[in-house]
This record gives C-alpha cells, structure tokens and sequence, in this order.
C-alpha cells in the first residue's frame, strides 16, 4: 500500500474563505506547553553543509537523534496517559494500516484515529475550531497550504529547539513548524517517448506540439518562473504554451505519460512505477517545505509532538520509507537530514529525492516564510492564466 501525502500548497486560493470562516471563532491559547525533560537545546552543534535553502546537519543521527528520543520517550509516557491514548490526525490522505502499525511499534498505548481530507484540510481544522467539534491534534502542511491556519494562530508555540531539534532547520519557515519533507515542481518524463529540456520555455520548441501536459490544478508548477521572472513573463510564457498546442490541461496526466502519448508531464513527484518514466527539476522550478506541528486546540499534544517527530526524523521509520515501496510518498525527508540517509533510498524514493535534492542545488526557487505571500499572489495570477 503506498503512502501518499501531498501538502504542497495549491490551495492557496481557498484562503481567503477560509479566513472569513475563521473569524466567527479564533482559536483560544493552547493548554499547558509540554516542557522538555533537561536541557536539550545545548545538546549538540550542527555540523553544517548548504544544500539550497537548507542547511544539512551531518551529525544529525550522532550527535541530535540521542536527545530528540529521549525526549520522545518521555513525550509518549504523557501522550499515552493523555485523552485516554487518543491521538488524531488529519492529513491530506487518510494513513494507511501499516504506517499506523510501524508508529505502534514502538508506540504501542497510542490509538491513532486518521482522515484524509486533500483540499478541504484547512477548513475542516478551522470548522471544527468553530464547532467545538473533536479536532486534529496535528497540522500540517506547506508554508502557502498552512497560510490560513498560519495567519488565524493555528500552529501551538512549540520550540522545537528545546527538544533536541537543530536550530538550523528553522531557517525557511516559522519556529513553531517542525520541517518534515518536501516536495517541488518537476517534469515527468516517458524516456521511451522524449526528453525533457532544461527550462519551461524549452517546452515552446514545436517538437513538443501535444506533447506537455498538466492538471488545473497544478498552477503552481509555473509559480517558480514567476517568482524570477515576474508575473508577466510567467502569464505570457502559460498563454503561448497554451495557444501553440504543446500544452494540454489534462485531469489525468498518468495514463498519457505512462502510454508515451503526452510524455511530459508538469507536476511533482513521480509516483508510477513504470521503468521508462523519470523525473528532474528545470530552472525555476519550485520547492515548497513541509511542516508539521500542534493544533491548539489539541486535547493530546504530547502525541502530537510525538508524532511529528518520528514522522519527521525517526532512523528506522525513514529507512523503510527511503527502501519499501510500502511506504513510498509523494513527499522526499527533509533534505536537513544526513548524506547518509538519502544515500540509502532505492526505487522511486531514489528517483524523487535525486530530482528534488538537484534541483535545491542548482535552480530551484524555494519557498520562505518571508516569500509566503509573494507565492500566493503567483500562484493565483498562474492559475488564472492557466485557467481562465
């Protein structure tokens, strides 16, 4: 069973409602903060490499890791006496059976209850906030997804540098959001069938007549080139892709991509197993952050914290996702996490954080909390030119 959790960020344009709805009832403080046991926060010092926006820490599993589980044995010895064991969580998709049995594991007294609710995730938090309804006890989400949770006070104030947690990671987006993964704009390609140029305006060659295609929904891959080159090259480069008949907006790119019949396909990561199918970043590509964190209106914020950080950072639970196809996402670690771990991805994990990993290093445009709104704004004038 794949895991498939895409939070990237084309909701955007929700937001706005979302808002309105958010301020019949703004969330309340949170309850007690969870306090770390000793002093973690002087733990270690991050042995640190540039990759992009993100800076690695090398040492992450030597010097780190020791802290942030001791600090999550005594996370889970609250979270297990807390709401009688009960942890929720809403994400973008449902979890699977065996992500829930991996986390039990280990954390056996925890009961996870889970929906899945793609688009509609932050209405559903805020409309529960609204309701006095049962809550998710954890949020998450890209720095533009999470953007009204975000402004409305949704993330709890956790320092997760209290926890063991590297100061380093909290470069890109706010401290109360544990960065998990992340995720970016990419072309898929059928190999078979063509090859995939270098730019988005390399797709304008006539060779690509028919022969690019993406979903209305998928604005965001053009985000990138707007962010560089502005809002007006970006609109003129979708309405010439659009009027030369190379670009076709199509709800299911897979089975044209797949089939050699539209090759190339503008979107994330890939998530086909097909041996002739093969992804990489192109200049301006996007890369957006994803995080994870407390909902204050958590009623077990323990397990939320426990969650986020094994989801996050656990060794053993990243391998698996790094080398079992079971538990292959939409969604590459972290890329603040050691060399060694992504050294260790086989499959479409390896195709995927290859991609992601080369495109922070040479092009891509990530996504900062200081650019949220910028992106936004792009992101909306994409989709308008895309499909108005």
């Amino acid at each position: 069973m794949h895991v498939r959790t895409a939070r990237i960020g084309t909701i955007a344009l929700a937001a706005a409602g979302l808002l309105l709805l958010s301020s019949c009832s703004s969330p309340a403080a949170s309850q007690g903060a969870i306090e770390p046991v000793g002093d973690a926060a002087d733990a270690a010092a991050c042995d640190a490499v540039e990759v992009g926006a993100v800076t690695r820490c090398e040492n992450f599993y030597d010097d780190f890791w020791p802290e942030i589980s001791k600090q999550m044995d005594a996370l889970y010895e609250t979270a297990k006496e807390t709401d009688d064991g009960r942890l929720v969580i809403w994400d973008w998709y449902e979890l699977s059976p065996d992500v829930i049995a991996e986390f039990n594991s280990r954390y056996p007294d925890l009961k996870i209850e889970t929906r899945g609710l793609t688009y509609n995730l932050s209405s559903a938090i805020i409309s529960a906030k609204a309701t006095g309804s049962r809550n998710t006890d954890v949020i998450s989400g890209s720095l533009v997804s999470a953007a009204a949770m975000t402004d409305e006070g949704y993330w709890a104030d956790v320092d997760w540098t209290e926890f063991g947690v590297p100061a380093e990671f909290f470069t890109i987006g706010a401290p109360e959001m544990l960065p998990d993964s992340v995720n970016g704009s990419l072309m898929q390609v059928n190999t078979d069938k063509a090859e995939a140029p270098p730019t988005l305006d390399g797709l304008l060659d006539p060779k690509y007549e028919g022969q690019v295609s993406v979903a209305s929904y998928n604005a965001n891959v053009f985000a990138g080139y707007g962010m560089d080159q502005g809002e007006d090259a970006m609109v003129d480069l979708i309405g010439e892709l659009k009027s030369s008949g190379n670009l076709q907006v199509l709800e299911d790119q897979d089975s044209p991509l797949s089939s050699g019949d539209v090759p190339i396909a503008l979107g994330q990561t890939l998530f086909n197993p097909n041996p002739s199918l093969s992804v990489s970043p192109y200049e301006d590509s996007g890369v957006f952050a994803q995080f994870s964190g407390v909902n204050v209106d958590a009623k077990n914020q323990a397990g939320a914290m426990l969650w986020s950080l094994w989801n996050a950072y656990d060794p053993d639970w990243l391998e698996l996702r790094m080398t079992d196809e079971r538990f292959s996402t939409t969604q590459v670690p972290y890329p603040g996490l050691p060399t060694s771990l992504f050294d260790s991805a086989t499959g479409l994990m390896k195709t995927n954080a290859d991609a992601l990993l080369a495109g922070l290093q040479g092009g891509s445009i990530t996504e900062t909390v200081d650019t949220r709104d910028e992106w936004i704004a792009m992101i909306n004038a994409a989709d308008a030119a895309l499909n108005g």
